[in-house]
């Protein structure tokens, strides 16, 4: 019984030095990570959708030109079958 627990030991603290050795490795990765291009990727991706959006309104507005044209020239028809 007390070899089986010298090897949990043995075995518990090669994997807690496993996970240091990771964890300060990913440590040092988030040091070293270059936030200002993440800010300029974000700044990126956020005129991208303000752009897609005034597409969007501009589309929007095109459409309801063409309807309300489309309308009218139904009250025209309309009021030619009247007369």
């Amino acid at each position: 019984m007390g070899k089986k627990l010298k090897v949990l030991a043995i075995v518990g603290a090669a994997a807690a030095g496993t996970a240091a050795v990771f964890a300060l490795k990913k440590r040092k990765e988030l040091e070293d990570y270059d936030y200002e291009e993440l800010d300029d990727d974000f700044d990126d991706c956020v005129c991208d959708a303000e752009d897609a959006c005034e597409e969007a309104k501009d589309a929007a507005e095109d459409a309801v030109e063409s309807a309300e044209e489309a309308l009218d020239k139904v009250e025209e028809a309309v009021e030619e079958v009247d007369e």
